[in-house]
Order: C-alpha cells, then sequence, then structure tokens
C-alpha cells in the first residue's frame, strides 16, 4: 500500500492523491481474480495502477477541453425558465434543408416517421420494406442528419433534451435558406 501511495503521491497534488489511489483499489477490487491469477502480483497492480493514472490524466484533459468550448460560448443574461417553442418550430423549419440534402432512402424514411408521423411498420409497408430495413435506414438517415446538423449549427439543449437556442455557424447555413453542410464552416 505504501508503495502505491509513494507512486501516486509523485503524480498528483495532495487533494486528488486519495481519489486516484481510490480508484485504483476499487479496480483491484472488480478485478480481484485477475490479481489472484497474476505470476507477479505487485507487477499487475503498478500496471493498474498506471492505467488508472492514465486515465484520470485522460478525463482531466478532456474535461478541460469541455470547460474552453463551454467558457468560449456567449453567456445568457436569463436562464431560460421553459423551451422556447417558437425557436424549437424554427429550428424545425431549418432541418427541411439538411433533410432534402440526405439520400433518397434516407430522406424518404425519416420524413414518413419523423415528418408524416408514421408507425415505423406503416412506413415500412408504405416503401415495401422489412420492418429491420425500415429501422436501419431511420437509424442511419438520423445519424447523416445529425452530424449535418453539427457540421451547420450550434444547438443548446434543456436538460430534457428540448431546444433552446440554436446558432448557425456561417451566415445561411441552417436557416431555412437551403444552404448546404458543406458550405458552412465549422466553429
Amino acid at each position: 500500500m505504501a508503495r502505491l501511495q509513494r507512486y501516486v503521491g509523485a503524480r498528483f497534488e495532495p487533494d486528488v492523491r486519495d481519489d486516484v489511489v481510490g480508484d485504483i483499489l476499487l479496480r483491484l477490487v472488480k478485478d480481484q481474480d485477475k490479481l489472484i491469477a497474476a505470476r507477479n502480483p505487485m507487477a499487475w497492480v503498478m500496471r493498474v495502477a498506471g492505467n488508472v493514472v492514465i486515465d484520470h490524466f485522460r478525463r482531466r484533459a478532456s474535461e478541460q477541453r469541455a470547460m474552453a468550448a463551454y467558457a468560449s460560448e456567449p453567456v445568457e443574461t436569463e436562464a431560460p425558465q421553459a423551451t422556447d417553442p417558437s425557436a424549437a418550430e424554427e429550428f424545425a423549419q431549418c432541418m427541411m434543408p439538411l433533410l432534402d440534402t440526405l439520400g433518397a432512402p434516407y430522406r424518404e424514411a425519416l420524413t414518413l416517421v419523423e415528418i408524416d408521423g408514421l408507425s415505423q411498420r406503416q412506413a415500412a409497408e408504405r416503401l415495401g420494406l422489412s420492418l429491420s430495413g425500415l429501422k436501419s435506414r431511420v437509424q442511419r438517415g438520423r445519424a447523416k442528419l445529425k452530424q449535418s446538423l453539427l457540421d451547420c449549427c450550434a444547438i443548446q439543449l434543456d436538460r430534457r433534451s428540448n431546444i433552446l437556442d440554436y446558432r448557425p455557424y456561417a451566415t445561411g447555413c441552417g436557416d431555412g435558406c437551403g444552404a448546404k453542410p458543406e458550405d458552412c464552416g465549422s466553429p
């Protein structure tokens, strides 16, 4: 235990040290059968410790990138109390040009299910597809549409994933004008 604490202590500030040691011990308990089977248990413990340390630094770097991105977002003076229906409706209109950029199979499947409100079974019958075939098209279409959308707009959601606000990265993109995603710049 002392060797483990020295190993962690050399890499972390005192306020983080105990958390990292706790993470290491938790991982050792979870994989205790591997520890028992190890030829050199101390070497295995130190390898686990090294992996936990690496995971900690990766997580911290990821959190710092997220915080930097969050800090660069404009600060709202007033916290939204409820979803603004006009923002969601306006945003829905902006999606139509992006939907039109999808290939015909994906566009048809998404239009029937998401816009016309048909069940996936009804849409599959209308398109002459199996249910699993339609589900696959809808899923792929959603993924393609999401990527096009993320390439064009910054979207602010509430905790329930309702749209609070959105902002196009480039003028014309995502405002219903019909601009193609490849014409839009990234943030």
